[in-house]
C-alpha cells in the first residue's frame, strides 16, 4: 500500500492534527532502496521524522507499518510519543499451506490473479464498501511485484516480542473483529505485550480499518492524541527563520537525491 491508503484520515484530519504520510522505499510514488524489511524501513522513517524536526510523534501504524512503529519506538524512543497499532502484530503464526506451496509452479499471470483474488477476500470483512476495496486493490495492483514479496516476506519472517514487551510508550491497539490476517487473538497478544496500551476491537469490520471504519479510526485516533494532551510539555517558541514543514521535507530529499528519491509525503499543510 502507499500513502493514499490514509486518505480519510489526510481529508478529515482527526481533532484537527497535522498528519503526514510516507510512501515506504519501492511504495508509491518512492523508488526502491537496498533491502526491504522492518529494521530497513524503521531506519527511514527515523531519518525523515530527525529530518523534519517534529518530533516527538504519534506514529500510527497499519498492518506491516504497525511493526514498523513497533521498531521505531523501540530503537528511537525519543522521536515517539504514542502508538496507535491497527491491524498489526508482533509476529505471525506459521502456516504450512499445501495450496500455497502449489500456486509457486503456476505461471506468473495466473498466480498473480489468484494472489489478488485471494487478497481482495483476506482483507476485507463481506460487506464493505465497494469504494474502499476498489481504491485498496488498485493501491496494491501499483505496487512493483519485487515490493509485495519482499514484504511479503518481511512479515513472515519478523519476531518483535521482545521489542514490543520493552515499551514504554502509551500504546492504542486497533483491530478488527473479522480480521482474518492478523486475528483479534494477535491484537490482543500484542496489548498484553506492551504495558500502557489499550486495546479497542471494531465490530463488523476486517484488516483494513481505516478505509472499512474510516470515522471509527478517526475518532480513535483524534481522541487517544487528547489524552495525551494534558502531559505535553509547553512548546518552545519556533524561531521566525525555521523552515517550514514543506521546506524541510523537499531538504530531506534533496539530501538524498544523490542515491535514490527519498520517500514522498502526503501533507494536510495545517497552519
Amino acid at each position: 500500500m502507499s500513502a493514499r491508503s490514509w486518505v480519510n484520515q489526510l481529508q478529515s484530519r482527526p481533532g484537527g492534527l497535522r498528519m503526514i504520510a510516507v510512501d515506504l522505499p519501492g511504495h508509491g510514488e518512492s523508488d526502491p532502496a537496498t533491502g526491504a524489511g522492518v529494521e530497513q524501513y524503521e531506519a527511514v522513517i527515523a531519518d525523515f521524522l530527525v529530518a523534519l524536526e517534529c518530533g516527538p510523534v504519534v506514529v500510527v501504524g497499519h498492518s506491516l507499518g504497525g511493526s514498523i512503529a513497533i521498531e521505531l519506538a523501540a530503537r528511537r524512543p525519543e522521536l515517539v510519543r504514542g502508538l496507535v497499532l491497527i491491524a498489526s502484530c508482533v509476529r505471525l503464526p506459521l502456516i504450512d499451506s499445501v495450496g500455497e506451496r502449489l500456486v509457486g509452479f503456476l505461471p506468473g499471470p495466473l498466480r498473480r490473479l489468484l494472489f489478488f483474488s485471494m487478497a481482495k477476500k483476506v482483507l476485507f470483512a463481506p460487506g464493505a464498501a465497494a469504494e474502499a476495496i476498489e481504491i485498496a486493490m488498485r493501491d496494491l495492483r501499483a505496487c512493483r511485484p519485487e515490493t509485495l514479496m519482499a514484504d511479503v516476506r518481511a512479515a513472515r519472517s519478523m519476531d518483535l516480542t521482545a521489542q514490543a514487551a520493552s515499551l514504554e510508550v502509551p500504546t492504542l491497539v486497533l483491530a478488527g473483529a473479522r480480521d482474518r490476517l492478523t486475528t483479534p487473538a494477535l491484537a490482543e497478544r500484542l496489548h498484553a505485550l506492551i504495558r500502557r496500551s489499550r486495546l479497542a476491537i471494531v465490530e463488523d469490520v476486517g484488516h483494513m480499518l481505516p478505509m472499512e471504519a474510516p470515522e471509527r479510526v478517526n475518532r480513535e485516533i483524534a481522541a487517544f492524541v487528547g489524552s495525551l494532551a494534558d502531559a505535553r510539555p509547553a512548546s518552545p517558541a519556533v524561531a521566525a527563520d525555521r523552515p517550514s514543514l514543506a521546506g524541510r521535507v523537499r531538504a530531506w530529499r534533496a539530501r538524498l537525491a544523490g542515491n535514490r528519491r527519498a520517500p514522498t509525503a502526503g501533507d494536510t499543510r495545517s497552519n
